[in-house]
C-alpha cells in the first residue's frame, strides 16, 4: 500500500454509543449507588458525592474550607499519616469541591481496596479539624487570594459572575480575605455534620470491585446522620446587562469577559446553541481564534463556552489581550456575533465543526472513567444517561439555517454583560 501524504485520510463516521448504563441501587437511607463493574484491569475508582458545595454553605468560605480540611487530620490519623498510607499503596485519595457538590474520590488497585476503604470512610466521617492546620490553611488561602487579586483575569471573572448573579450568590466567584479570616472552626464542624451525610449522597463505583468491598460500602451508606441539610432558597440578584470597566494597576494587559445566564441542556434549542458556541469560540479553529488571535494578534487565546451547574447555565466569552486593544477586541467580538446572526455558516465550515465535535465527544468518552464522568455529570444535572449520545446525533442533523436562528435568539448583545479589567481604555 502506497502512502500518499498530500491527501488527508478519510474521517470515519461516528457510530459509537457514548453512554454507559451502570446498575443503580437506592439504599434504605436514601443514598444512590451507581455501579459500573469492569474487571478488564485490576483498578477501581469510588466517588462519594455530597451536597457540600457553595450552594449549601451558611457563610462564605465554609464549604471550601470544610472540604480542604478533611485530609488535614481525623480522630485517628494526622495529615502526614493519611498521605503516607495513601502513598504506600500507590493510591489517590482526593477531595474536590465545587459550586454545588463536594466529592471524595479513592482511586487504587482493587486488591488494596480493603486496606484503603476504612481510611476513606474515616476522612468522610471523622475529620478532627485541627486548629493549627486550620489556621495555616486560612493563611495560605488569604495569601493566594492576595496574589490572585493582582491578576486582571481573576478580577474580570470575579466581576463578571458577580454582575450576573449578584454579590453573595453561590455562583459568583467573589471571595474576600476578610470572609476567609472570619470563618471559625466550629462552623466547619457544623456544616460537615449536615452536608456529609450518606443519606443524601450519590456514590459512583467504576472498575473492578468484589462482593466484600461492595457490601462494606452498602453498610456505610445505610448509616445516616440524624441531621439533614435543607435545600436553600437562593435567588440571583443580577445587575442590568451593561459594559463594566474596571481599571487596575496592570495597564499592559486587559481581561475581557462577555456573556449571560442561558438555557439549560434540557431545552430543545440546546443542541443548536452547543454547535453555535463551538463554531464561535469552542476550539482552536473557531471564528474568534482565527480573527482575534491569528489575524489581529491581540491575544494568545480567546474562547467561548457553555458551563452547566445544577441550578443554572452560563454562556461566557473570554480573553486576555494587549492593554491598548480593548475597543478593537470588543468590536471584533461584536462583528463575529453579528455575522452568526446575519449570515448562514457555509457548508464547509459546518461540516468541519461537526467533525471536530464528533472527535471531541469520542475523546471525552475514550476510557471507562471518562464515560463514568459524563454519566455522573448527567446524574447531578438530572439528565438522561444517553444525553451525550443523543446530543451528538441532534448536532449532526442541524442545518446552517437552524444555527443562524439560534444566534438570533441567544446571542443578542443587548442581553450580555461585558466586563473589561485593566488595560488602557481610550477616551
Amino acid at each position: 500500500m502506497t502512502l500518499i501524504r498530500t491527501v488527508a485520510p478519510a474521517i470515519a463516521e461516528l457510530s459509537s454509543d457514548l453512554s454507559v448504563h451502570p446498575e443503580v441501587l437506592i439504599t434504605p437511607s436514601g443514598a444512590r449507588l451507581h455501579v459500573f463493574q469492569n474487571s478488564v484491569q485490576p483498578v477501581i475508582r469510588i466517588e462519594f458525592v455530597f451536597k457540600g458545595g457553595k450552594w449549601y454553605q451558611p457563610f462564605p468560605g465554609v464549604a471550601s474550607l470544610t472540604a480542604k480540611m478533611l485530609k488535614e487530620g481525623t480522630l485517628h490519623h494526622s495529615a502526614k499519616q493519611i498521605a503516607d498510607i495513601t502513598d504506600f499503596y500507590g493510591a489517590s485519595l482526593e477531595v474536590s469541591h465545587g459550586f454545588d457538590r463536594t466529592t471524595v474520590t479513592l482511586y487504587c488497585l482493587s486488591k488494596f481496596l480493603p486496606d484503603l476503604l476504612p481510611l476513606t470512610f474515616e476522612i468522610i466521617e471523622q475529620p478532627s479539624f485541627p486548629q493549627e492546620e486550620f489556621d495555616l490553611l486560612k493563611q495560605r488561602i488569604i495569601q493566594s487570594l492576595a496574589v490572585d487579586k493582582q491578576k486582571n483575569s481573576y478580577l474580570s471573572t470575579e466581576t463578571f459572575t458577580t454582575a450576573i448573579y449578584g454579590k453573595g450568590h453561590p455562583y459568583a466567584t467573589f471571595t474576600s480575605e476578610e470572609e476567609v479570616a472570619a470563618v471559625q472552626k466550629e462552623s466547619l464542624a457544623s456544616f460537615h455534620q449536615k452536608a456529609y451525610n450518606y443519606s443524601t449522597a450519590e456514590v459512583f463505583i467504576t472498575g473492578d470491585i468484589n462482593n466484600q468491598a461492595f457490601s462494606a460500602i452498602l453498610e456505610k451508606l445505610n448509616a445516616s446522620s440524624s441531621q439533614t441539610l435543607e435545600e436553600p432558597l437562593i435567588a440571583a440578584k443580577a445587575l442590568s446587562p451593561r459594559l463594566i470597566i474596571d481599571p487596575t494597576s496592570n495597564q499592559m494587559q486587559a481581561a475581557i469577559r462577555v456573556g449571560k445566564s442561558i438555557i439549560k441542556p434540557t431545552h430543545p434549542d440546546y443542541p443548536a446553541l452547543y454547535l453555535l458556541n463551538h463554531t464561535l469560540g469552542g476550539y482552536f479553529g473557531s471564528r474568534l481564534m482565527k480573527n482575534i488571535r491569528e489575524e489581529k494578534g491581540y491575544t494568545y487565546g480567546v474562547y467561548s463556552s457553555l458551563s452547566q451547574k445544577e441550578h443554572d447555565s452560563l454562556f461566557s466569552l473570554g480573553t486576555d489581550i494587549k492593554g491598548d486593544k480593548i475597543e478593537e477586541t470588543l468590536e471584533e467580538i461584536s462583528k463575529e456575533l453579528d455575522k452568526l446572526k446575519q449570515e448562514e455558516v457555509t457548508e464547509e465550515e459546518l461540516t468541519t465543526v461537526k467533525k471536530h465535535l464528533a472527535g471531541k465527544f469520542l475523546s471525552d468518552h475514550a476510557t471507562l472513567f471518562d464515560k463514568m464522568d459524563k454519566y455522573k455529570s448527567n446524574v447531578l444535572l438530572r439528565l438522561p444517561a444517553d444525553f451525550y449520545t443523543n446530543l451528538l446525533k441532534e448536532i449532526q442533523s442541524l442545518s446552517a439555517d437552524q444555527l443562524k436562528e439560534a444566534a438570533k435568539n441567544y446571542l443578542s448583545e443587548e442581553d450580555f454583560f461585558k466586563v473589561v479589567t485593566g488595560g488602557t481604555p481610550k477616551g
